[in-house]
């Protein structure tokens, strides 16, 4: 077994995907018809090559994505993806994925958060893979309107295992939705929130998730590495950090290597994650895996360390985790006594 095999074949988990993030560019065509979305691209190669996202790159590639998710109008839409990922988490031998979704661009849309529910939760019902679902907020939005999807998840609350933040960073802070967080973690869902890379105030937003919001996740968690003090805080409350070192068409490898390095050297809980694979180069976990491999020159231990740090941060029963754990331990070994 070599070490493509070794990671193919890994038992996996993934904390930080969009759903919205993995409609291929085919499907966007395909549902831009059906649907009769105006979108700027005719083929799907034109899809594809509008992944170089220019500076400010977070914003473009932000434009982009909501563009192609614009084409999902309805539960039969959403449905269809689900039940497409997830069932390449299978392929990819993932056994345990978390799935962000975004009900407010779906409720602006027309589809309501109860048929938004029901097309998810049909889809991860019928699939062999285990999932729980995170409801993110658009941060750009109100923290009224954050309010409002909270009433609205109420009536959802066994399906939906935690709460998180995304979208646009520069002027929405994590403490902008201080309200949201506390009345979440009240009513005992689990907290992350999205601290991208390169932004203003990056530093000071990981902080404010660290300190303000009490998250358990910390999604992305570059800056992180910039603060002596917030390495110690994250090291010490183990929290977990959902790295993406995704890539566009044009970059040469994997971003951030070096970070994801200094991560694992200093013993914090970093996991990978592909974001939204339908939107970069990188694609899906196992191809991503073996590129950070391959251009990192990172171990088979420390490739099992991402995943138990995945594992371990995943927000499951103590049972099914120890299975999964347990499994992942078995596939190093026999790697090892192969090697």
């Amino acid at each position: 077994m070599n070490m493509n095999e070794f990671i193919a074949a890994m038992p996996k988990a993934e904390l930080h995907i969009h759903i919205e993030g993995t409609v291929s560019a085919k499907k966007v065509l395909e549902l831009a018809e059906r649907n009769g979305v105006d979108i700027p691209y005719a083929s799907e190669a034109e899809i594809v090559a509008a992944q170089d996202y220019s500076f400010p790159a977070l914003e473009n590639f932000l434009d982009y994505h909501y563009m192609c998710s614009s084409v999902l109008r309805d539960g039969r839409d959403v449905y269809e993806i689900t039940r497409d990922f997830l069932e390449k988490c299978r392929f990819e031998n993932i056994r345990h994925v978390e799935m962000f979704f975004d009900p407010q661009q779906h409720i602006e849309r027309g589809v309501s958060f109860d048929d938004l529910m029901e097309a998810m939760m049909t889809a991860c019902q019928a699939s062999e893979v285990s999932t729980g679902l995170i409801m993110c907020m658009n941060r750009e939005r109100s923290l009224e309107s954050a309010m409002e999807m909270l009433d609205l998840a109420d009536k959802h609350r066994e399906d939906i295992i935690g709460v998180g933040l995304d979208s646009y960073e520069e002027g929405n802070p994590p403490i902008k939705f201080q309200e949201f967080y506390d009345r979440a973690r009240e009513d005992g869902y689990r907290l992350t929130a999205h601290c991208d890379c390169d932004q203003k105030d990056a530093v000071k937003h990981a902080h404010q998730c660290a300190h303000d919001l009490n998250v358990d996740r910390i999604d992305h968690g570059l800056h992180v590495l910039d603060d002596p003090e917030l390495v110690e805080v994250v090291r010490k409350r183990e929290i977990t950090l959902t790295m993406c070192p995704t890539w566009r068409p044009s970059d040469p490898e994997p971003r951030r290597l070096k970070a994801l390095r200094e991560m694992l050297d200093l013993g914090l809980p970093v996991c990978l994650n592909t974001d939204d694979p339908e939107e970069f180069a990188s694609r899906y976990l196992t191809h991503m895996m073996q590129s950070v491999q391959q251009k990192g020159n990172f171990s088979a231990e420390e490739m099992t360390q991402f995943m138990r740090n995945a594992f371990r941060g995943s927000w499951i029963g103590q049972e099914q985790r120890a299975i999964h754990l347990t499994e992942l331990e078995a596939h190093l070994e026999a790697y090892l006594k192969q090697n």
